[in-house]
C-alpha cells in the first residue's frame, strides 16, 4: 500500500504486508541521503527479498526525500525530528515494536531511534555507516561546489530526477548541526553493522561495533553504492532478524556477493 500520512510535514510510505509471520515485527526501512524508498529498497530487490519472507516492511520517504514534503529550513532536519516522524508512522499503524534497518543517513537515523525510543525497536541493521564525519571537509553554505566525499555525494543525489537541491542541503545542515557521537550508545538493542569493504564513509565502523557491543559485516570488493544490493548483505540481515538470538556482540565476519 502506497500512502501519505500528514504530520507537520507530508510522509510518503509503502507497507508491504505479505501475510506476514506473526512472531516477527515489521521491519522498518530507512533510505540514505538523497534516495527514497524506491531506490534504496525496492530497486536493489530488499523489498521483494523480505516479502519473501513473509515480513512485513513500512518504508517511509523520509522528509526532504522522494514523494514526501520538503522543507527547507535547516531544523526541520533535526535528527530527533526524523525520529518524531518515524514514531507518527508507527502510532498511526498501531505498531509498537519493529526491527529497524537502515543504510548511510537512514542508520544514523535507526542508531538515533533505538537510542531516544528503545522501547519500539528490537533489532537495529546499520549499513553504511561509521563513525566519522560524513561533512568534514563540506561547505555546508554551499554543499556541492567542493571536492570533499560528502561533495562528491551532494552532486550525484542533488541531480537525480525529483530531488530538491536546497532541501537537501537544508537537511545537510540539519544533520550537522547534531554530531553523531559514539556515546551513549543504544546497549539495550541487539545491533548489526553492515558495510563493503572499500565504504569510505563507513571507516571505522570495526570500532563503532566494538564500543556498541555489536556485530559488523564487511562485504567484499564493494563500496558504499555497490554494497546495498549484495546477496550476502540482505541473507545476514535476515538471518540477524529471524534468528532466536542474534549474533554473538562484537563479532566480525566478511563476506562476498
Amino acid at each position: 500500500m502506497h500512502a501519505i500520512l500528514r504530520g507537520d510535514v507530508s510522509l510518503h510510505y509503502v507497507d508491504d504486508d505479505p501475510g506476514a509471520v506473526p512472531a516477527r515485527p515489521p521491519v522498518l526501512l530507512l533510505h540514505g541521503f538523497g534516495s527514497s524508498f524506491e531506490l534504496n529498497w525496492e530497486r536493489t530487490g530488499w523489498a521483494s527479498r523480505l516479502a519473501a519472507e513473509g515480513l512485513r516492511t513500512i518504508g517511509p520517504d523520509l522528509r526532504g526525500h522522494g514523494r514526501s514534503g520538503r522543507p527547507r529550513q535547516d531544523d526541520a532536519y533535526l535528527p530527533g525530528v526524523f525520529v518524531a516522524d518515524l514514531v507518527l508512522l508507527l502510532d498511526e499503524f498501531g505498531v509498537e515494536r519493529v526491527d529497524v534497518v537502515g543504510y548511510s543517513m537512514g542508520s544514523r537515523l535507526a542508531w538515533e531511534f533505538a537510542l531516544i525510543r528503545p522501547e519500539r525497536v528490537r533489532r537495529v541493521v546499520m549499513g553504511g555507516f561509521g563513525p566519522r564525519d560524513p561533512f568534514s571537509g563540506t561547505d555546508l553554505s554551499d554543499p556541492g561546489t567542493d571536492d570533499s566525499p560528502f561533495g562528491a555525494l551532494f552532486r550525484a543525489v542533488a541531480g537525480l530526477p525529483g530531488n530538491d537541491a536546497a532541501a537537501l542541503a537544508a537537511c545537510a545542515r540539519g544533520q550537522a548541526a547534531r554530531p553523531f557521537t559514539p556515546e551513549p550508545a543504544p546497549r539495550r538493542t541487539p545491533l548489526l553493522f553492515v558495510a563493503g569493504e572499500n565504504d569510505e564513509m563507513a571507516d571505522g565502523v570495526e570500532r563503532l561495533a566494538r564500543g556498541s557491543d555489536a556485530g559488523v559485516l564487511r562485504v567484499a570488493r564493494r563500496d558504499h553504492r555497490t554494497a546495498v544490493p549484495a546477496s550476502v548483505f540482505k541473507d545476514a540481515v535476515l538471518e540477524f532478524l529471524t534468528s532466536d538470538e542474534p549474533a554473538a556482540c562484537g563479532a566480525a565476519t566478511s563476506g562476498r556477493g
